[in-house]
């Protein structure tokens, strides 16, 4: 009788596991997003870019709009997606669109942003960065300027750990190109921090570094990892460069990557201060009907 009671559940429990094999549900896509594959001539790797759209794309065909360039898309894009919902509805920031720098599914991420994100070799497998930069002057930013109504003249980069090194190496590297920089746990103890001497350097030759510039780190994070930004932070506010304007900013409690919602929320309103829209925030608007 056991045997046969057994038997019984056994083929109850396939027949359920086939049934629900069969059924077909809906995947949550995110809205107004494109991925598109690009190879670069510059790297001479297969990359892709992810493209968020703001809600007004398609109704305004002949407006253009400000460009994020964010790094490790392949991680943060949901992430940033809604952060940028929430704060246009705030009416914090203009509307823009972000461009994440991606690689095909294939890709080992690890190691391709370590090559594309370092500036100094430690081995065979980094120090590429230069050729990086390349790759978005001269075949990203032209695609998104040339065919998708990106703005040539506001461009903010972002990332987190080795993104946010590459993106304080663009301030150096690429200058004036980016208006803006966000850097959250920037991975400034890379290579001796060898970001430091490139700072030094740079000063012995040069009173202005433009743009506005956010640096952030979490304050319960590995601090063989965090004292060297925040030593970074101070030796770069004692410059005083000539049009950069630079918030440091210290996350309470949060650690190297929970730091992403916060950072990018206050770095996203920090880059286009200048740009706020004006009205009320969307909370107003729904509960006085104010335009």
């Amino acid at each position: 009788m056991y045997k046969k009671y057994a038997l019984l559940l056994v083929m109850l429990l396939g027949i359920t596991a086939h049934a629900f094999a069969q059924q077909t549900h809906k995947q949550f896509v995110l809205n107004n997003t494109e991925i598109i594959p690009i190879h670069s001539k510059i790297t001479g790797r297969d990359h892709e870019l992810v493209v968020v759209y703001p809600s007004s794309y398609k109704t305004n065909p002949a407006k253009k709009y400000p460009v994020l360039y964010y790094l490790d898309a392949y991680w943060d894009t949901p992430l940033l997606a809604s952060t940028y919902g929430n704060l246009i509805y705030d009416n914090l920031v203009p509307e823009f669109i972000m461009v994440g720098l991606s690689y095909p599914s294939s890709a080992d991420y690890s190691k391709e942003r370590r090559i594309d994100y370092t500036f100094t070799a430690v081995d065979e497998k980094s120090g590429k960065a230069n050729l990086f930069l390349n790759f978005i002057q001269q075949e990203v930013a032209p695609l998104i300027e040339g065919q998708y109504r990106g703005e040539k003249t506001d461009r903010v980069i972002a990332g987190n750990s080795l993104g946010g090194l590459l993106t304080l190496t663009a301030a150096y590297q690429a200058p004036g190109f980016f208006s803006g920089y966000i850097a959250l746990s920037p991975a400034v103890e890379w290579d001796k921090q060898a970001l430091v001497k490139v700072d030094t350097d740079y000063a012995k030759k040069h009173k202005a570094l433009n743009g506005r510039m956010f640096i952030s780190y979490g304050t319960t994070e590995y601090p063989a990892f965090r004292d060297p930004i925040i030593e970074f932070q101070k030796q770069l506010d004692a410059r005083k460069y000539q049009g950069l304007e630079l918030l440091n900013y210290a996350m309470e409690g949060l650690d190297h990557t929970g730091i992403k919602g916060d950072g990018y929320v206050r770095g996203l309103i920090w880059v286009w201060k200048p740009k706020k829209p004006v009205g009320p925030s969307g909370l107003e608007r729904d509960m006085t009907s104010a335009k």
